[in-house]
């Protein structure tokens, strides 16, 4: 009788610390025999696992691309000019964002307009008749982008140095990122945006 209450006793010891169903049975010694799963020696179940309900996985939210920030009446200029000029649309949503942060009317101290801030002398060497209009001043900015690649290259940190402070500085420096403190950090901030964009376009 001992025997068995201090079988019972390890019976729930064992079920209660891991959580697993109990058999029990007799070896060929007259042992009393305890495991954890079924076979010929415990072959008696003597206690049932709790049924413990599966826990619902909790999704996290999905990251917001990156296009749900842009104005949705620019995303088919930006494929357009993408498309037309071969240059990453997830570039000219970066250099956009840092120019203008989307901004149409943006126009800067030195005279820079839109959402591509293009330098008038540099919309109309472009072919552009208007700064102001979103599809014209994204592909000006595009095929510009698209220039500055080819001229360069293809050197993105040059690009952008050259988007920034113009191709004369860039060459000047000795086709090097010009030692100007805008520039400077111009470019390090738009290659962060753009390959954080890649990621998510």
């Amino acid at each position: 009788m001992k025997r068995v209450l201090l079988a019972c006793c390890l019976c729930g010891l064992v079920a209660q610390q891991a959580g697993a169903q109990v058999y029990t049975g007799l070896s060929a010694e007259g042992s009393i025999v305890l495991s954890s799963h079924e076979d010929d020696t415990a072959n008696t179940l003597l206690i049932e696992a709790e049924k413990i309900a599966p826990v619902a996985l909790t999704r996290m939210p999905a990251e917001p691309t990156f296009l749900a920030k842009v104005p949705p009446g620019f995303l088919p200029f930006i494929e357009e000019a993408s498309a037309t000029y071969q240059v990453p649309s997830a570039l000219i949503h970066a250099v956009i964002l840092v120019e203008s942060n989307y901004n149409p009317r943006a126009y800067s101290p030195k005279g820079a307009q839109g959402l591509m801030q293009l330098m008038p002398a540099t919309a109309k060497r472009f072919g552009n008749t208007n700064s102001w209009d979103p599809r014209q001043n994204i592909l000006t900015g595009s095929k510009y982008l698209r220039w500055l690649l080819d001229y360069f290259g293809q050197d993105l940190e040059l690009t952008l140095a050259a988007y920034n402070a113009g191709e004369g500085a860039v060459m000047q420096a000795g086709r090097k990122i010009p030692r100007f403190s805008e520039t400077e950090k111009y470019v390090p901030k738009v290659l962060s945006i753009y390959n954080k964009a890649k990621r998510l376009t």
